[in-house]
């Protein structure tokens, strides 16, 4: 289990046990942080859980306190059991944001290619040892991204990782003498990084067409991190304008790089989508992030980077980098699942699927367009639902617990995020269970 859910267990236990009683300030982040030898990223998710499930309650520049226990979420019998065993609470409907719909995954076929790989390439599972990744996965993946997303890169350029926040952490280490801007609110990974790095940095306003220029423009950062395709978690898009302003603006000084996070761009529903910010990019200025764990199953543990060509070396200079920590058999796979056809095949079948989940909900939703607003959904697997009746947060969260549904408050990414809102993931939720998941959430968010 994750450092924070431990430290989060822990604290919700002592509450309901009753070692922490009514408006009893909880330690500060600095405290525990010395006491527990934690970084204080791990001591905030902890906190934000509790907040966001009612345990306590924040008073600004003062800190955290317990919340009236008759207002906690889980006022029952199983009181005492939770208190000595871990929440054993489980959901019957969950908009769960990490998940994908593996039910038409082609695994016939991904086992087929794994037998055929284990079949010829013994030698080659052996003795295969590189930073960047098997050359042929990067081959397979140049060609693939130049086809779909417009993306300039030879096979060379392309490192192959076990996840998006380890090619950050790549990059933050080749860029460490830089100042970092995120957007605001951000995708969580990258956050943790810089601080993990104890890196410089600032945050940037989102707008509706994404970043907000003239604060990037007053800043003296020189390195920014976007998903322009989809923002995480509005999913507001970047608008091909801002784009060109966001390159001119890296070409403008030496040493200006954009790492562009592309993560769900693969699936855009009602319009055609916009190309990779890398695409556009004339002066290697644009550091390119993806993964495949959208697009296929996130288990899978693969992500690949498009570095520019003068960072390169920078990269093979990493102490800590001794080999590529995804397994060789997994590249070699995913090589001929490329090579194939399979993958382009499957991703226009998820197209077709995920397009249908989100008419469904987008029609369901309709009828309550004065109570529920929706937003960020012409693309990826989640979008922002905003309540504009008179039900408060905390409300919400305790009608959700009450109807057995999970949902995730974007009071969670951005703590200053006044409104109502929620970011509702649909991916995971197989089609047939779409309407009874739809039902409980209009019940849960509507007067």
């Amino acid at each position: 289990m994750a450092l924070y859910l431990d430290l989060y267990e822990s604290l919700k236990r002592q509450i309901i046990s009753g070692d922490y009683e009514t408006n009893d300030k909880l330690p500060s982040k600095r405290q525990l942080e010395k006491h527990l030898n934690l970084s204080q990223t791990t001591i905030e998710r902890a906190y934000e859980l509790l907040l966001d499930e009612g345990f306590i309650y924040s008073k600004p520049r003062s800190g955290y306190y317990v919340s009236k226990l008759e207002v906690l979420p889980v006022v029952r019998k199983e009181i005492e059991e939770v208190s000595i065993q871990k929440d054993k609470k489980t959901y019957d409907y969950e908009f769960k944001t990490a998940q994908v719909d593996v039910e038409h995954f082609p695994f016939d076929m991904f086992r087929k290619l794994s037998r055929q790989v284990f079949d010829e390439s013994f030698e080659t599972l052996v003795n295969e040892d590189s930073k960047q990744g098997l050359f042929e996965l990067r081959q397979q993946i140049a060609t693939y991204l130049f086809n779909s997303r417009g993306v300039n890169a030879s096979h060379d350029q392309i490192i192959i990782g076990s996840s998006t926040n380890q090619l950050i952490e790549h990059v933050v280490q080749i860029l460490k003498k830089q100042k970092f801007m995120i957007e605001a609110p951000s995708y969580p990974p990258a956050r943790d990084v810089l601080e993990k790095y104890n890196i410089d940095y600032v945050k940037i306003p989102l707008k509706r067409d994404g970043i907000c220029m003239e604060s990037v423009k007053k800043s003296n950062h020189d390195v920014i991190f976007v998903t322009p395709s989809h923002h995480f978690p509005t999913g507001t898009v970047l608008t091909i304008e801002k784009r060109t302003r966001l390159l001119k603006w890296a070409y403008e000084k030496e040493n200006r790089y954009i790492i562009e996070d592309d993560y769900d761009s693969e699936f855009r529903y009602f319009k055609k989508p916009l190309p990779a910010l890398q695409s556009l990019d004339t002066e290697n200025r644009v550091i390119y992030i993806s993964t495949f764990s959208k697009a296929l199953f996130p288990s899978l543990r693969m992500a690949y980077m498009v570095l520019p060509k003068e960072l390169l070396q920078d990269f093979h200079q990493l102490e800590y980098i001794e080999s590529n920590t995804v397994p060789i058999h997994m590249q070699q796979i995913m090589a001929l699942f490329l090579r194939s056809g399979h993958f382009d095949r499957h991703l226009n079948k998820m197209r077709h699927i995920y397009k249908k989940k989100i008419s469904y909900i987008i029609k369901r939703l309709k009828p309550y367009q004065n109570e529920l607003t929706i937003s960020g959904e012409q693309a990826g697997m989640h979008f922002v639902l905003t309540v504009n009746n008179d039900l408060t947060l905390e409300e919400c969260l305790m009608r959700a617990r009450q109807n057995s549904l999970k949902i995730e408050p974007m009071y969670t990414y951005d703590k200053e995020h006044k409104a109502v809102s929620f970011v509702i993931g649909f991916g995971g939720i197989k089609f047939n269970e779409l309407k009874k998941h739809m039902d409980v959430l209009i019940d849960t968010l509507t007067m």
